[in-house]
């Protein structure tokens, strides 16, 4: 079919174009800073569980409580220390079960950490990631006005 032309009236299209553009671009700038946005999470995450198991290996080999956390800091060097935090506890296995968890620390001649032969030592790695685009991403994931993350890891191991 065949549009006529009238006299004096374009049927040019021109400005279509740009209200679709500026009508989608919310949504197009919000998908790529949630990805921006995801990437950094996820960084974040992988480097506090690698910090996390570092933790738990130098502490599994009775190295000093000390040592165990300038490892994990040194582990997570691209995040920032002071929003990373960490605790250190073992426990032991008697009589057929697990005694609660009791605070990491060294032995009186500080050679090496109090945990005995056999016990399972525990790290848990908290790190609190802000928010690179800000509020967007809290809005998009259900948390509206917050501007930051808290990130959790956890590693168990055996004392050698």
């Amino acid at each position: 079919m065949d549009v006529k032309m009238i006299p004096g009236r374009k049927t040019d299209r021109q400005g279509t174009a740009s209200v679709e553009f500026a009508l989608v671009l919310p949504l197009l700038l919000a998908l790529l800073f949630g990805i921006i946005e995801f990437g950094f999470l996820f960084k974040d995450q992988l480097s506090i569980q690698q910090a996390a198991r570092e933790g738990a290996r130098t502490a599994a080999v009775g190295r000093t409580v000390s040592e165990v956390g300038s490892r994990i800091t040194t582990t997570a060097s691209t995040l920032t220390t002071a929003s990373l935090t960490y605790d250190i506890m073992y426990r032991t296995y008697s009589a057929g079960a697990w005694s609660g968890w009791t605070t990491l620390g060294d032995l009186a001649d500080g050679s090496q950490n109090d945990a005995p032969v056999g016990a399972q030592i525990r790290v848990r790695t908290n790190y609190v990631h802000p928010f690179a685009t800000g509020s967007l991403f809290a809005r998009l994931i259900g948390r509206p006005g917050a501007t930051s993350m808290t990130l959790h890891a956890e590693m168990v191991m055996r004392r050698e």
